[in-house]
This record gives structure tokens, sequence and C-alpha cells, in this order.
């Protein structure tokens, strides 16, 4: 007959690995937020994109960046860059020098006005600091801090447009820590110094190549 003094005993195995554990936060995505890549419908996030706060609000955007292909001095507004996908007409767009890509935060060269077919980009204004091959241009908004420490990976997909059809402010799931590989992040195509930047602002994330001996 069992009494409370029984002892009983289990033997379990998880299968959990550290590779395996994932450190989550609850987060509240800006309505105003786009895929980062264009696809349509543009506002609806695919897992896997990787997310800043915007310091005003503590909402949070996707981060949009690329490489420039092309100079541009300060006397001109066309950008030519490898993919002009994560820009949108009125984005405050700023550059970071390829020489100090985690030593420098964006300094901010103007509004776009306009996308040209193909990947280039057009300001307002002339660029308020020149850009040269191989530089960092990336949208303002939330990008403001190179190791801000709040960046995530997104973990599901979301889709920010209401009932009616109208983009509205949307709670959902980040990941802070743990591991993701690059085919797997909805991010830009040209990575260089931009997924550089990209790990530095998440520093608990272990991103993984998927060709094993290959650095992008």
């Amino acid at each position: 007959m069992a009494t409370k003094y029984d002892r009983v005993a289990e033997t379990a195995k998880t299968g959990i690995t550290p590779d395996a554990i994932l450190i989550e936060r609850a987060i509240q995505i800006a309505a105003a937020s786009l895929d980062p890549l264009g696809v349509a419908p543009t506002g609806v996030l695919p897992a896997g994109t990787p997310m800043a706060p915007v310091p005003a609000s503590g909402k949070y955007k996707p981060i949009r960046r690329a490489l420039c292909t092309g100079s541009c001095t300060t006397g001109e507004k066309v950008i030519n860059m490898t993919d002009n996908t994560m820009f949108q007409v009125g984005d405050v767009v700023g550059v970071v020098a390829a020489a100090t890509p985690l030593l420098a935060a964006a300094v901010a060269i103007g509004t776009i006005a306009s996308k040209i077919a193909g990947t280039s980009i057009t300001l307002v204004a002339n660029a308020a600091s020149a850009v040269t091959s191989g530089d960092q241009i990336e949208v303002m908004e939330n990008v403001t801090v190179l190791t801000m420490g709040d960046a995530v990976i997104l973990k599901e997909e979301v889709d920010l447009r209401g009932a009616d059809g109208v983009a509205v402010d949307t709670g959902s799931v980040g990941v802070k820590a743990g591991q993701i590989a690059k085919a797997q992040l909805n991010y830009n195509v040209s990575l260089g110094i931009t997924g550089t930047r990209l790990a530095a602002e998440l520093p608990m994330m272990d991103l993984r190549n998927t060709v094993a001996g290959v650095v992008t």
C-alpha cells in the first residue's frame, strides 16, 4: 500500500542542448513597419526579421540597410546601392563608413525623394555627408546606437493589417539570445559590413553561417 513516505523517481531526458535554448521577449511592433525586402503585402513581417526599437516610442521596427556601390559627394543627390528594396520614399537615411562599421554611429545624409529603377535612391536635397563605395546606408528611425542591446529577431510572422485593412501596432515575440542561421534572416542581400554591424547589434545571438568555413 502506497504511503506518503514512499519515494518516486523518474529518469527523463529533455533533449535540449545549449544551442537550442532561446531567450525571448514580448515586443510591440509599430504599425508603420515594412517588410525589409519590400515583398507584398509589405505590412506582413516574416519570421526572422531583425528588429530594433524606435527610441521615442520603444516600439519595434525592422532594421533596414544596404551597401553603397558608388561615390556621392555633398553636391549630389543620387546614391547607388547593391539593393534599394529596403528603402521607402520619405525615409531619413544615414551613412556608416566602411572603415569603421563598428565604431561609428550613422551620420544622417538626407531624406529619400524617390527610388530609381534598379538599385539607386534619390535624396530630396544634396547629401549632407559624402558617401563612398563600400559604405553602409541605413534608415535612421531605429538604429541610432550600435550595440543597443534591445535588437531581436522576430520569432513569428506578424500581419500588421487590422480588420479594416489599416495597419495597427501589434504585439509579438522577439528572440534575444540563441542561434539562427543567416539563411533564415529576412534581411538585405548585400551582407558584408551590414552583416557585421547586425551581429554587433545582436550580441547574444549566435549567427551561424549556412556554409561551413564561409565568412560573410
